[in-house]
Formats: structure tokens, sequence, C-alpha cells
């Protein structure tokens, strides 16, 4: 890695202007921990730690809101 990555790595963990995006970053990771953990977890829990790394990737990029997950969760739909 050149010295410019790093030092926008290092500015995403000093939470400076010059880093990646913090959302986007956690958001990366999560998709990558939850393709480790489809092929580790045992089958009965991978369905379930695999939906929550994706609604957390999904609450990061701005895709799904948290209102949006409630509504879901509850079974409220009230689209026209």
């Amino acid at each position: 890695m050149n010295t410019k990555m790093w030092n926008k790595i290092i500015g995403t963990l000093d939470n400076s202007k010059d880093g990646f995006s913090a959302r986007k970053s956690t958001a990366f990771w999560s998709i990558i921990v939850a393709t480790v953990l489809t092929y580790l977890l045992p089958k009965d829990a991978m369905l379930h730690a695999l939906y929550a790394w994706q609604v957390l990737a999904l609450l990061c990029l701005g895709i799904v809101t948290a209102e949006q997950v409630i509504k879901l969760k509850n079974g409220k739909d009230e689209q026209t």
C-alpha cells in the first residue's frame, strides 16, 4: 500500500475529513463478516447472523432506515 492509502485509513480512525467514510467502512466490513460467518457458524445460527449483519450494512449505507426495520418487524406495511 502506498502512503496516501495509509493516510486515508488513519484519517478514518482519527475521524478527520481526510479519511474514508465511516458509514461505508462499517457497511463494507459488515458484509465481509457476514460472508465469513456464513461459512463458519452452524447451520441453525447461520441465517440469523447473516440477517443481522446485512441489516447493519443496509442501515449504514442509508438504504434502509430504522423506522422501516421496526415496521417490518411489527408486520406493518403502509404502502399504497
